[in-house]
């Protein structure tokens, strides 16, 4: 026999292997527009549970860990490829008003994706 507690952890660990994969999902379709609803659809859920288990076990909601994510990569991207300009990476991670972009580039980094850039640049070449 079963008792609540294994049930209870078994429970946490299957959320966890949903949020696993759906962080998984989200990263495999990072510069695709990637809805909750999509999310919710992958992982067998309504929209409403999907968010609310996303949000308990990752910390965050879905917007912010797409939005975190993206960030992440796109300031690797700006590292990695110096000659590919702003506008057309933003553009390339779904971020159509170049502006738009900066702002929750600097919210996020507390740096403009240009001097974030610049910077890096200068780090490395010494």
């Amino acid at each position: 026999m079963v008792n609540d507690n294994s049930k209870s952890l078994q429970s946490k660990q299957n959320y966890f292997r949903l949020v696993n994969k759906s962080e998984d999902y989200i990263e495999q379709h990072l510069k695709q527009s990637i809805s909750l609803s999509e999310l919710a659809r992958n992982a067998n859920l309504s929209e409403s549970h999907f968010h609310r288990t996303f949000t308990k076990y990752s910390n965050e909601t879905v917007n912010e860990f797409i939005t975190r994510f993206k960030l992440e990569r796109v300031a690797i991207y700006l590292l990695v490829n110096p000659r590919i300009s702003l506008i057309d990476i933003a553009l390339e991670y779904g971020y159509n008003d170049p502006s738009s972009f900066s702002r929750l580039f600097k919210k996020h980094f507390g740096i403009s994706p240009l001097k974030y850039r610049k910077t890096a640049i200068i780090v490395k070449n010494g």
